[in-house]
Formats: C-alpha cells, sequence, structure tokens
C-alpha cells in the first residue's frame, strides 16, 4: 500500500513500513470528524462552541489513530505529546478521551487520566464532564458521577476515571487506554510504574502522556522526551512508541517569533502575539519569572528558583518616606517562632498610585551571635539604629511587638493588619479582641498570596514602591525566590530562598491589606470573611 511521504517523518516510519506497517487516513478523519461534531467547548472566547482542531492537534491525532500494524491494529501503543502552556492540549486530552471510549471498538473500556493529585486530574475530567452534558447526542449515553471523578457509558459499560498519584491504591485496573496529565509534575515514577502494565490484557491499548517542560532534566517526563528523540532519530528501533515534542532550544533566539512557535503551535489562535511579546517583556524584568516563561512557553527546562527581583530595582525606589499622623495605614506582619526573626511592615498610600513602606523587626538577644552569622546581618550594630529590636532572653517577647503595633494604631489609623495565623496565635487574638485592632487571618497558600505578590513585583518595577533603604528588609528582598504553581499562580518561597526572607513576607501580607483595604468595593479582593482560607 502507498503511504504518502508526509507521513514518513523520521526514521522510525521508516523502519515501520519495512516491517510491514501502513497507513489508513480513515480512522484519523473519523476521530477528527467526531471530535469537531459532538464534543462542545466550555471557556474563553470559544465557550459553547464545537470544537475546531487546529493544523498541529488534527496532524497528531491522524498519526496516532491512522498508523496501522500490518494486522489493522494501531500501530501506536505509547505517545508522549510535549507542547507549551495555553496551546490547547488540555481541551484535545478532554475530547480524546471520550473517543477512546466510543471509537475505539474496545468492550468494557477503561480510560484513566492520571495527574499528581485530585485537583489537576479534576482539571481533564471535568472538562470532559463539561463536553458530555453540553451535547445531547453524548449526554444520552453518558452518566457523570462527578463527586467520584467517574464517567460511565451505558452501552459498553465502559468508564472514564480521574486517577491520581495522591490515592494510594490503584488495584483491579484492567486500562484500555492510560493518560498522564502534565507528566513532569509528578514526583516520583510510583503511579506510572503502577500504571505501565495495567493494560496487558488488551488489544491495542494506549498508554500516554501530555505535558509541558520541566524544572529540571530528570524525572519520567525527561526520561519520555529523551526516549521519543532517541525513537524520532532512529537510535532506539521502536515502532509502537510516537513522540511529538514542540519547544525551543536553549540557544535559540527568544525575541524571535519563529522560536516562539517552535513551542507554540497554537500561536496566534489561543495565544495572541501581541500578549506572548508583552508576557516575554515583563519577564526579562524579573528573572524568576523568565525562568518559569521559558519553561512554560517554550519549553526550555529552567529551574525556577531565582532571585524574585533584581535588588538594583529594589534599590531604585529607595527614597524619603514621611508618615503623617492619623493617616491610614496598612500593615503585615510576618511572625517567627519562638528563638528566631519577625518581621511587621506599614505602609500608606494606594496600590494603584503607590505605597510608602517602612519596616520593623525583632530578634531574642540570646545566642545573638549565631544568628548573625546564620543571617549573615550584623544585627547588634543595626539594634543601635532602631532597625531591629533584640527582646531579653532566648525566645521572642511578643508583648514587644503588640507594645509597636499599639503605638502605631495610636499614631496612624490602622485599617487592615493581615497575618500568617501559623505562629504566635495568642498575640493576634490579643491583638484583635483585646486591642480592637483589625487584624484578618491570610493564609500562605499559592491563591491567597499570588494576587499580592504579582503586586509587590509590579509596584517596584513601575517604582511606585517607596521605602527608606531599612536594610534588613532589603536583604529579604534580595534573597527572596518565588515559586510558581501549575495554574501560574506564585508566592515567596522560604524553602527555596536564599537565607531570611520574614521582611518581604510581611511585605506581601501589606499589600494584600492595602489591595482588600483601598478597594472600593467593601468586600476584600481575597475573601469577605475575617479567616481567609483556600
Amino acid at each position: 500500500m502507498h503511504i504518502p511521504a508526509k507521513w514518513i517523518r523520521n526514521a522510525s516510519d521508516t523502519l515501520a513500513v519495512k516491517q510491514g506497517c501502513y497507513f489508513d487516513e480513515r480512522p484519523g478523519l473519523l476521530l477528527i470528524a467526531f471530535i469537531e461534531n459532538f464534543c462542545i467547548q466550555s471557556k474563553g472566547e470559544w465557550g459553547n462552541q464545537p470544537l475546531k482542531l487546529l493544523d498541529w492537534q488534527k496532524d497528531f491525532l491522524m498519526r496516532l489513530f491512522g498508523w496501522r500494524m500490518p494486522d489493522g491494529t494501531r500501530r501506536f501503543k505509547r505517545f508522549y505529546l510535549e507542547v507549551a502552556k495555553k496551546n490547547g492540549k488540555s481541551t484535545l486530552l478532554s475530547a480524546l478521551l471520550i473517543a477512546f471510549v466510543l471509537l475505539d471498538g474496545e468492550k468494557a473500556p477503561e480510560v484513566y487520566v492520571n495527574a499528581v493529585d485530585r485537583q489537576q486530574a479534576g482539571i481533564i475530567f471535568d472538562e470532559a464532564a463539561r463536553m458530555i452534558k453540553a451535547s445531547p447526542e453524548l449526554a444520552s449515553r453518558f452518566d457523570v458521577i462527578e463527586y467520584k471523578k467517574r464517567i460511565t457509558h451505558r452501552d459498553s459499560n465502559g468508564v472514564i476515571v480521574a486517577n491520581s498519584a495522591d490515592v494510594a491504591s490503584k488495584d483491579g485496573i484492567n486500562a484500555s487506554h492510560i493518560v498522564f496529565d502534565e507528566l513532569h509534575r509528578q514526583k516520583s515514577r510510583d503511579l506510572w510504574d503502577v500504571m505501565r502494565y495495567a493494560s496487558a490484557s488488551r488489544r491495542q491499548p494506549i498508554f500516554g502522556s501530555i505535558t509541558t517542560a520541566g524544572e529540571s532534566a530528570d524525572g519520567v517526563w525527561h526520561e519520555q522526551r529523551e526516549y521519543s528523540d532517541r525513537v524520532n532519530d532512529g537510535r532506539e528501533p521502536d515502532i509502537r512508541h510516537l513522540g511529538v515534542v514542540y519547544r525551543a532550544l536553549p540557544n535559540d533566539d527568544i525575541d524571535d517569533p519563529e522560536t516562539w512557535r517552535k513551542a507554540n503551535p497554537s500561536l496566534g489562535v489561543t495565544i495572541r502575539e501581541e500578549d506572548f511579546r508583552a508576557e516575554l517583556a515583563e519577564a526579562k524584568l524579573v528573572p524568576a519569572l523568565m525562568a518559569n516563561f521559558k519553561r512554560l512557553r517554550l519549553n526550555i527546562i529552567s529551574a525556577g528558583d531565582t532571585a524574585f527581583v533584581d535588588l538594583e530595582r529594589w534599590d531604585l525606589c529607595n527614597a524619603h518616606v514621611a508618615f503623617v499622623a492619623g493617616e491610614p495605614i496598612y500593615a503585615g506582619l510576618d511572625l517567627s517562632t519562638v528563638d528566631d526573626l519577625s518581621a511587621l511592615v506599614w505602609g500608606r498610600g494606594h496600590v494603584n498610585e503607590g505605597l510608602d513602606v517602612r519596616a520593623k523587626f525583632w530578634l531574642p538577644e540570646a545566642g545573638i551571635e549565631r544568628l548573625e552569622r546564620e543571617h549573615q546581618q550584623k544585627y547588634r550594630e543595626l539594634a543601635l539604629d532602631k532597625v531591629i529590636k533584640l527582646t531579653p532572653g532566648e525566645v521572642i517577647d511578643y508583648d514587644f511587638i503588640r507594645s509597636e503595633i499599639q503605638q502605631l494604631a495610636r499614631d496612624h489609623e490602622l485599617v487592615k493588619l493581615f497575618v500568617d495565623p501559623a505562629n504566635a496565635l495568642d498575640l493576634v487574638l490579643r491583638l484583635r479582641d483585646e486591642d480592637g485592632f483589625p487584624v484578618e487571618f491570610l493564609r500562605q497558600g499559592f491563591l491567597s498570596l499570588s494576587a499580592p505578590t504579582k503586586e509587590l513585583l509590579r509596584l517596584i518595577l513601575s517604582r511606585r514602591i517607596r521605602h527608606d533603604g531599612n536594610p534588613i528588609l532589603r536583604s529579604h528582598v534580595g534573597n527572596a525566590v518565588a515559586e510558581q504553581d501549575a495554574a501560574g499562580n506564585i508566592k515567596l518561597s522560604k524553602r527555596k530562598s536564599r537565607r531570611k526572607i520574614d521582611g518581604a513576607a510581611a511585605l506581601v501580607n501589606m499589600i494584600a491589606a492595602a489591595s482588600a483595604g483601598s478597594s472600593a468595593d467593601a468586600t476584600s479582593i481575597y475573601d469577605s470573611e475575617r479567616i481567609l482560607i483556600l
């Protein structure tokens, strides 16, 4: 059978032809027609419209379903698809899960979408469920069991199941199709290894993964990327593996749109070039953002644990800071364990127009020599300048912190004080219940901290934050490293940062308080409750 040259892409395809494999366009075209006619999108500008596949998506599906073994079964049993964020891979995968049940002819098909945790697994499952509910034809054939993250097909007794690495038992699985979403997020290979042999009794199973690049060149995701490269260039004679990798190279010109297209086949459709260019311009100003931009937008391996902001940018914000008695202020408090550093940052102004900020720190005096060595700070000298207060004894005396806040409230109108509830809860409750201060608890997770952390970054880069050059606060801002979750939320990481960042953490809490307190809306932009819960 003649195979059009466009379907013979690499050494693996050439080897497959020699072994009697052939290409049949009909299964691929049927799959594409099914998706475009029955799978309804639920989000964005294409919400409530049939999914119209892009050329690169059609190409991937044609290769996956069109190539056939000599006996007519599907050639590819495994696939690895790597494409940058926001290119439509999640929508594609959601539609593919439904097609696996309906179009593959498997008896009692079991389709599993696996992810690092339930939330990530739920993203694909929820989109597939919405597609089914939006289509009368699909809704009449499937039942969606939301609380079990399970979809059943009545006629075939087939199922689609959302699976996660944080659920221990995977017994009894006889999978027909297995797909890992965001493979780079798998912290270990345990789930991968368990699922790897769960399809042994199926005639033409699929075991696949879809992902963006990870932070380092290790783990299952990188193993699959390298294996795909070896298969495609002929070093690994495996005709059953389909590897499709869209990525830029580390030495490519990052400003060239052709570099962008290497990792973003949907550029110009799901991603606007002007938005991509603006995101790149912002990333160039911040090392942490650039690392994440390279990884998430270009699929270039890049660790995100770089500096939150260049200290030169922070230093440009050094200015005369004057507070007027009686004016409104916002405060953020980062309380330590009993024998470590505590920080208070307060500010005046508006996040949209600019903020003036000051900071105060506390440490127990006993063991100060050790703390100076560990923190690389001359605390005793700074105490003489009243930048830090050394409290007597081996543990922090929280009464000193309470006294400082009481004085601030006497001198100014304390509008909001945001604090992490993890430490010194007794002090915080006394400030709120006994002193009557407007204290709110701010959980230190991505959802709570991303907005104020990004706002702080914008304020620094635009020089709309003004500080008095406090050396400890400067050091903590310089030490800070930001980490990012899969949804693009960021927060400062005490675990990844170089030395202490308590002042920077208190500064983020203050930004959160100012953002909530200065909102024209009576409801906080983070939460309407006094305790903010993720």
